[in-house]
């Protein structure tokens, strides 16, 4: 009898042991996975401004300093450009000289990973975002300021955007609806499975890093806050259910438009259609010179 007790308390010790450790295992391939994400490399494609605009930089709270390049508008409306998960200020520079050739003026910056700061997919990336807007704001030749945003930068300028009524349109492309989906569905896992479980520890310390749960950043809800402002949303077919475009654009009031991109994957939307995109754009954002500040 005493020797039945013992080979339980020694079984019921080596599964104990076992669930620890399998658990440790999980959370530390989890860290390291949380560690790559918060601190992708900033990878700079272009070392001078282009022709046009000029070097300018914004102070965060923080001290640390964002670069980018300014060019102002002819036209009154300047866009600030944000730009994907550890974005440099040349990430989006075909946006940029295109919105420029158009009379429009751009402020496109770094992330803030290239300020040594950890990126976090939108969310204190839109609090960067609001430095930069008040720095536009300042300058003499702008009367409205528009966002473009892709993926994390999108959900940093839906983000903006709804605490911001001076912002008066909103381009986003590519964004997640909200984090817990981006970490938990995509792709889904089977429950209790090995990539559920790092999904899951992902989740988890995801949330400790962020210093709020990642149930609280759902960019789909904070998209109705924009009306009666203009919103322009940008998918590629090949990730429109990941993303949940059509959720997201029922979400939006108007006035709203929605573009799924035929054969584009995520960020090919102009490799897709170029013209259709430049067109676009154009005449999205042409219809705010329209309207008085």
């Amino acid at each position: 009898m005493k020797l039945s007790r013992n080979i339980f308390k020694l079984l019921l010790i080596f599964w104990i042991a076992l669930g620890a450790g399998w658990s440790g295992g999980i959370l530390y391939v989890s860290q390291q996975y949380v560690d790559r994400l918060l601190h992708p490399a900033c990878v700079y494609l272009m070392e001078n401004p282009p022709f046009g605009f000029e070097d300018c930089s914004v102070s965060l709270p923080s001290g640390e300093r964002l670069k980018g390049w300014w060019h102002p508008p002819q036209n009154g409306v300047a866009v600030l450009l944000l730009g994907g998960h550890g974005s440099s200020r040349d990430s989006l520079m075909w946006e940029a000289r295109l919105l420029a050739q158009h009379g429009f003026g751009v402020l496109s910056m770094d992330s803030r990973v290239c300020a040594g700061l950890p990126a976090t997919l939108g969310v204190r990336e839109s609090e960067d975002a609001q430095v930069a807007l008040e720095w536009i704001q300042s300058q003499p030749e702008v009367e409205q300021v528009a966002i473009l945003g892709f993926s994390a930068g999108g959900v940093a300028g839906i983000r903006l955007a709804a605490r911001n009524p001076q912002v008066v349109a909103v381009i986003t492309e590519g964004n997640y609806p909200s984090l817990k989906e981006e970490v938990l569905d995509t792709p889904p896992a089977v429950p209790f499975s090995l990539r559920w479980q790092l999904q899951h520890g992902v989740a988890f310390l995801l949330g400790i890093r962020l210093g709020m749960p990642i149930e609280a950043i759902r960019p789909i809800e904070d998209l109705e806050k924009i009306a009666p402002r203009p919103v322009l949303l940008i998918f590629g077919e090949k990730e429109a259910l990941d993303t949940r475009a059509l959720d997201q654009y029922q979400a939006a009031k108007e006035p709203k438009t929605l573009w799924i991109v035929p054969g584009a994957d995520h960020g090919q939307y102009k490799e897709k259609a170029p013209q259709e995109y430049e067109v676009l754009l154009i005449q999205f954002l042409n219809q705010l010179s329209q309207i008085q500040p």
